[in-house]
């Protein structure tokens, strides 16, 4: 344990996770410990919380900073980071205890430059495991390149990342991560975990995969990530071209492969569903294969892609939603007004949009509602064309007369 590991904790308005978040770091096995706790201009009680933590603590650095964003505060974190290994946890997540000594005890017993490790969602009334796409075991130089790099960004079902792009899930040499996680511009801000974490695993080629659980991601319907923004397509365009600069001498990058396509693709599914229909025309929603402006829709699916795609349809027309359903509604709610999909007989619809973004799910979804008596032709998703070919549905995207591809 003579390695020092810091831990960057960017915080904002989390204050009733933030004990708990800190108590998981502090509690680690392993006890060589930086941890640095970036309060981004928070406005409740988590200022003060972080300077009682540092204050019974000697291993915690506290930076209190005007808030930026999420990746501004992992960046002023890595600026006062004096460790050998860099490790992420956020404010409202929290870690098992061997999560450090693990990761630590790979990264030296394979002479690796990243870990990987699996992921622990965690609602308030039950949790989920999600384990790594590949197998466990070492990966690098040849090996990383022809089993790791032609899946990184996507594996081939839509969607779903090689590697997940997550910085918290990981623990990092530092000198391999600073220089994506220090590149300025809008970049790091709109797509900071893909455009930091992924570019500096490509060029490092040493990876280490377990598929053992230490990370709880806290399930909040208010994160970050299910804020619906105005900005995203101009943004888009603006950085549009780094991607491929981030990637450059990798597969990723060669004439044939559509990683990064299919990358931007789902996110612009998730963040943007908007962004490919023309409303004039009087059909949307062109990704399902197109829907009139009058037709009653059933919503299936209430997570991140549903929370975007449910308040896109409502800035449409008033009364298409005519039900929000989700195979988890008793946790959804209280929060969402959201259904039990068995209570389909209900209603009456045109189509059900199945708002669910990974392929796997999706064919459990389809078949729990063609066993609860919805014709397969009224159930839409992605139409297979847009799967085969996101050249198709990217180049719907227009912004000041310009194409994005």
């Amino acid at each position: 344990m003579s390695d020092l590991i810091s831990v960057i904790v960017p915080i904002y308005r989390v204050e009733q996770y933030l004990h708990q978040c800190i108590q998981s770091i502090r509690n680690q096995t392993y006890k060589n410990l930086e941890i640095i706790l970036v309060d981004d201009g928070s406005d409740d009680q988590c200022p003060q919380i972080c300077d009682y933590y540092a204050h019974i603590d000697a291993r915690i650095k506290v930076i209190h900073k005007k808030n930026g964003g999420v990746d501004s505060a992992r960046k002023e974190g890595m600026l006062a980071s004096s460790g050998k290994y860099i490790g992420y946890v956020d404010g409202d997540d929290w870690i098992e205890t061997e999560m450090y000594a693990r990761l630590h005890q790979y990264m030296h017993m394979y002479d690796v430059d990243v870990v990987e490790s699996g992921v622990i969602d965690s609602w308030e009334n039950r949790e989920s495991i999600r384990t790594p796409y590949f197998n466990e075991g070492c990966y690098k130089d040849e090996i990383f390149v022809e089993i790791i790099e032609s899946k990184l960004l996507y594996a081939g079902n839509f969607f779903e990342y090689g590697v997940p792009a997550y910085l918290w899930s990981k623990l990092f040499l530092k000198e391999k991560i600073q220089k994506y996680q220090m590149k300025s511009g809008i970049m790091n801000t709109l797509y900071d975990d893909t455009m930091v974490c992924l570019p500096s695993l490509a060029e490092s080629k040493k990876l280490y995969i377990t598929h053992e659980c230490f990370y709880h991601y806290r399930v909040r319907i208010n994160s970050l990530k299910r804020e619906c923004r105005t900005t995203d397509i101009p943004n888009l365009f603006q950085c549009y071209h780094e991607f491929y600069e981030r990637f450059k001498g990798t597969i990723l990058c060669s004439k044939d492969n559509n990683q990064i396509k299919f990358y931007i693709m789902y996110w612009l599914l998730l963040h943007a569903p908007y962004a490919f229909d023309n409303i004039p025309e009087g059909v949307f929603l062109r990704q399902y294969g197109g829907i009139g402006i009058g037709d009653k829709i059933v919503l299936y699916g209430a997570g991140a892609a549903g929370i975007h795609l449910e308040n896109y349809i409502g800035n449409v027309t008033d009364n298409s939603i005519v039900c929000w359903m989700d195979k988890n509604y008793k946790s959804l709610e209280r929060i969402l007004d959201v259904k039990n999909p068995e209570d389909i007989r209900q209603y009456e619809y045109d189509y059900i949009i199945i708002s669910i973004l990974r392929e796997r799910a999706v064919r459990s979804a389809r078949n729990d509602l063609i066993n609860l008596g919805v014709p397969e032709n009224k159930i839409l998703w992605i139409d297979k064309r847009y799967i085969d070919n996101p050249d198709l549905l990217l180049s719907k995207v227009v912004y000041q007369d310009k194409s994005l591809v």
